[in-house]
């Protein structure tokens, strides 16, 4: 099945090649916003990519070394922590010998260019990405292996740390990788005091459903990177630890309850499982929900 974006339907996604190639999907998530990622392994075999509509970021998480482009000028060979950016036009062919992991990053051109009117308040219509091919970059990496691959991409509340990051990815490529970009960010303050009511009031009274930074930055009217810049100068800490500590003070309330079962008690304070609740539960407080119930009962 096609994933995600909408334009260039007649050009064969990086997604669809890998699906149809010897790759192996681990996990993959499409945000509303249409930008999507996915983890993937490969071994033996090869892959042509040809003008496929849409832009990636690839980042090799193990192996590669024996992943190699095939150019004219000479083939070049990766390895793990190699960024690889591929824009909506380019054409590439690629070998692989050796078994490898890696991240991709899929937006379209539509994403950047919005993104950077949004964030620089400026035409975004010229700016273009460059491709390269294995290169390191010490930002992407922390990024990609602290932070998104560590998430659970099937929690509500971590989907929201997701799009955090695909902001943060848009930005860090805009100033380091495109081409007519502007350099100077909107300085902003925090969210008013209307606003900030409207938002609290809106995750109080959806912890247990499923949302979106998205859904947070349109009860403000801002874009989705405004309104997480803001919130964290309202806030001191960004919407989806926000969000993940009002869950756990749910969950709190709810295991004095000697009726509810965990497993209940994570489905209404919005976790997707009970393992994930008693992950981020004994993160925050320091010992398991299980404990917390038998100390407060």
């Amino acid at each position: 099945m096609d994933k995600g974006m909408t334009s260039g339907a007649k050009r064969q996604r990086v997604y669809n090649v890998l699906s149809n190639n010897t790759a192996l999907l681990h996990k993959d998530l499409w945000l509303d916003s249409g930008m999507g990622t996915a983890v993937w392994s490969n071994s033996h075999g090869s892959a042509s990519y040809d003008k496929p509509g849409h832009h990636t970021l690839s980042f090799y998480l193990e192996g590669g070394q024996n992943t190699q482009r095939v150019m004219r000028s000479g083939n070049l060979s990766g390895g793990a922590g190699k960024l690889c950016l591929m824009p909506q036009d380019h054409r590439s062919d690629w070998t692989f010998s050796a078994p490898f992991n890696f991240f991709h990053f899929y937006f379209e051109q539509a994403h950047l260019q919005n993104f950077a009117e949004q964030v620089f308040d400026k035409e975004g219509r010229h700016v273009e990405l460059s491709e390269r091919t294995f290169v390191d970059d010490p930002f992407v990496n922390q990024l990609i292996r602290e932070t998104i691959v560590k998430l659970n991409w099937e929690s509500s509340t971590d989907k929201l740390m997701v799009s955090h990051t695909q902001q943060i990815l848009l930005l860090h490529l805009l100033r380091q990788y495109c081409h007519n970009s502007p350099r100077q960010a909107l300085s902003t303050g925090g969210l008013s005091s209307v606003n900030q009511r409207r938002v609290i009031d809106f995750i109080e009274a959806n912890l247990s459903s499923q949302f979106t930074l998205r859904d947070l930055a349109a009860l403000a009217h801002l874009s989705d990177f405004h309104f997480a810049r803001m919130f964290k100068t309202s806030f001191g800490c960004t919407p989806h630890q926000y969000v993940l500590s009002r869950r756990v003070d749910l969950a709190k309330q709810l295991l004095s309850s000697p009726t509810k079962s965990l497993v209940d008690v994570a489905l209404l304070c919005g976790f997707s499982s009970q393992q994930h609740l008693s992950q981020q539960f004994k993160k925050r407080v320091g010992i398991t929900p299980a404990a917390f119930r038998r100390e407060h009962q």
